[in-house]
């Protein structure tokens, strides 16, 4: 196979999730090419195919200058590469810069939940593909729009589902679950600690617990068993975030959005799903954060509690703590400095940092190798379909997102004045209808 020339990528968003899982993948990326990752994705038989492919970054953005959290990036990228091109760029819609100037092949999308879609589109219009962080987006409208962007333009959109790739997700799906007859239904629970709301992402408001990691369970629902959402009807509370204080300084500072969320689906095969999402789980909480799942069916059922992976440890001064090292976990690397390749000037080195292997970074791959696969291969988007989170199959989600932010909000206000939470939605005709028996 001929050599090809490098593929440019670019990211646009540099928070929590780039810093502990995207980031690293990148540089594995760019050290090593995607060959080395495809087994575990059961995708080994492209590795010969594609190992000639070099993936480079060429940009970074984010949004404030003031920040600077770019060229932080850009410094910590060159530490291990020190021949790298990547620049930093900001703005508030700094994807626009970026296409503009380098042109990347593919952009990286980790902005702030709500702000997906211009990117991804913009990404679309240019010829791009692109990776996305999940949700795809939060309306059912801009999913639409984004998937017919895509097919208009024959390129891949990718959303980092992980759960997908979980080992035990899919042991519960993948083998016991088509062994317990029909599924009557499915409880799955994922809450996140206290800083994630108040601290780490200053765009709470902009969405809800529910958008931020609901929308894990249901894409492992729609993509393990094939079923379409019907109706939704959601709740939620709103009792320490809108009352949140400063810590440091004691003033009010209201963040208003949902403390939690309880959303209940009725599937077209009749299963019922019940996804309760929380961030603002205390930092006490023995776990980064607590999920769990349980399916029931005719024949048998199956819980898995994924906080609980059977490592529990007790350090002084921290208390007990569980891990899970199966997300994304630190390879040691053997042989002392690694020397960087690719016209290095003679003895200089770079900073040794491990690969990271887990299945956070298995998503990421999905998508990267679906782009080469498209691009190199010449296989169609009908033909990758299965082989990764694409922006068709998210389509399901954003209705449920979009719905029950709706129903949620309404039912909240119906409580407050003691009206109970009688609103509902119906999913039909490819539009989100409100059933609000008390209002217009």
């Amino acid at each position: 196979m001929k050599t090809p020339p490098p593929l440019h990528l670019a990211v646009v968003g540099g928070g929590m999730f780039f810093a502990e899982v995207i980031g690293p993948t990148l540089l594995d990326l760019e050290r090593y090419g995607i060959s080395p990752y495809l087994g575990s994705l059961g995708q080994g038989r492209f590795a010969r195919d594609l190992a000639p492919v070099r993936l480079e970054l060429v940009a970074v953005g984010t949004h404030s200058p003031a920040s600077g959290t770019a060229a932080r990036i850009v410094d910590w990228y060159r530490a291990s590469i020190p021949e790298s091109r990547v620049q930093a760029h900001y703005s508030d819609t700094v994807w626009e810069e970026i296409l503009e100037q380098h042109q990347p092949d593919v952009l990286v999308v980790a902005t702030p939940d709500d702000l997906h879609y211009a990117p991804i589109v913009a990404a679309l219009r240019q010829g791009a593909d692109v990776v996305t962080e999940k949700p795809l987006c939060l309306k059912l409208a801009e999913a639409d729009a984004i998937i017919a962007a895509a097919r208009a333009a024959n390129r891949v959109v990718a959303a980092d589902m992980h759960k997908r790739y979980d080992p035990m997700m899919r042991k519960l799906f993948q083998d016991l679950v088509p062994r317990m007859g029909e599924i009557n239904y499915v409880e799955a629970v994922l809450e996140e600690p206290l800083e994630v709301s108040t601290q780490v992402f200053k765009w709470a408001a902009r969405s809800n617990p529910f958008g931020y990691v609901g929308c894990h369970w249901t894409d492992v629902v729609h993509h393990f068993l094939g079923v379409s959402p019907v109706t939704v009807h959601a709740t939620g509370q709103k009792n320490l975030l809108v009352n949140w204080k400063d810590p440091l300084t004691g003033e009010p500072r209201p963040i208003n959005t949902f403390d939690s969320m309880q959303v209940k689906v009725t599937y077209d095969s009749g299963m019922e799903a019940l996804y309760v999402n929380a961030w603002i789980n205390p930092p006490d909480f023995e776990g980064n954060v607590n999920q769990e799942v349980k399916v029931f069916g005719t024949r048998g059922s199956a819980f898995l509690d994924q906080q609980d992976r059977g490592l529990r440890y007790c350090l002084t001064g921290e208390g007990s703590r569980t891990a899970n090292p199966l997300f994304i976990q630190p390879m040691p690397y053997y042989g002392g400095t690694w020397n960087v390749e690719r016209g290095t000037p003679k003895g200089k080195t770079a900073e040794v940092r491990p690969e990271v292997r887990g299945y956070g970074k298995d998503s990421l791959i999905a998508g990267f190798s679906a782009i080469l696969r498209r691009r190199l291969l010449g296989q169609t988007l009908e033909e990758l379909e299965p082989a990764y989170p694409s922006a068709a199959s998210q389509r399901a989600t954003a209705a449920l997102l979009d719905a029950a932010a709706q129903v949620a909000e309404r039912n909240w206000r119906y409580t407050q004045a003691g009206q109970g939470s009688p609103v509902t939605a119906k999913l039909e005709e490819g539009k989100v209808r409100i059933r609000d028996p008390l209002g217009a």
